[in-house]
């Protein structure tokens, strides 16, 4: 269990460093086709990274899973909900690339 908690952390953590490449992109108005690439690069890495943290959230909520009980665990509502979230912020990302790409 603790190697899928180190996994998550280390995916956190290359979402959290892309997520301050875009802020970086995203302090000025882009101007120029290098700031909407950086940005649009480091949105599709927040998709891949989102992507990766659902499905690992999913293995974490399925571990704390409870069948045979009337009500799933707090853990398990809380880290299935997460899934959920990390998997919506994969779509919107994806989505806020290809805005980009059509914008150019």
């Amino acid at each position: 269990m603790a190697s899928r908690w180190q996994e998550l952390r280390t995916t956190a953590e290359a979402q959290a460093r892309a997520g301050e490449q875009l802020d970086s992109t995203s302090r000025g108005t882009p101007t120029g086709g290098a700031d909407r690439a950086a940005a649009r690069e480091a949105l599709l890495v927040l998709t891949s990274t989102a992507a990766a943290l659902a499905r690992q959230l999913d293995m974490l909520a399925s571990a704390y899973a409870s069948p045979g009980l009337a009500e799933d665990s707090e853990v398990h509502t809380a880290l299935d909900q997460a899934a959920a979230a990390a998997e919506d912020l994969g779509t919107c990302t994806s989505v806020a690339a290809q805005a980009i790409v059509e914008q150019d």
